[in-house]
């Protein structure tokens, strides 16, 4: 059986990102993703940040932790937009099924395979212009 994927809130995944590096990613169960960037934290905190400001960082100044915000940062950019990739790839999921069944629809049919239920008679989004441009009439 196929796991229901659900939207994911982007800001959530980027505020636990911002609070712990990689855990806006592990929300969102991209658990290599997160791998990556805690070794990458990592990286950048043994290459870039002098030993002395890792063992105190409360006397160490901004500058000398600032490759560790930036990278923290960047981390939190991920995530809002993997979570933001992952909604729109839902929404577009979902226009492809039927509304009744939620079968897979095929392009091109005015009807669902799955449950013979008649496409053509569905009404369109609220907003959709076209719809719009069509009910309308010019009194002129």
């Amino acid at each position: 059986m196929a796991q229901q994927q659900t939207p994911k809130n982007p800001w959530l995944a980027a505020g636990l990102t911002l609070l712990v590096t990689g855990l806006g990613q592990l929300y969102l169960r991209r658990w290599m993703r997160a791998a990556a960037w805690i070794a990458l934290l990592a990286l950048t905190g043994w290459l870039f940040v002098p030993g002395t400001a890792l063992a105190d960082p409360a006397a160490a100044s901004f500058v000398d932790l600032a490759p560790l915000f930036i990278v923290t940062g960047l981390s939190g950019f991920d995530a809002y937009a993997v979570a933001r990739t992952h909604n729109l790839s839902l929404e577009v999921r979902a226009e492809e099924r039927c509304s009744s069944c939620r079968g897979e629809l095929e392009q091109g049919l005015s009807f669902c395979p799955w449950c013979a239920e008649d496409l053509s008679q569905t009404s369109p989004p609220e907003g959709d212009s076209t719809a719009d441009a069509a009910t309308t009439t010019d009194d002129r």
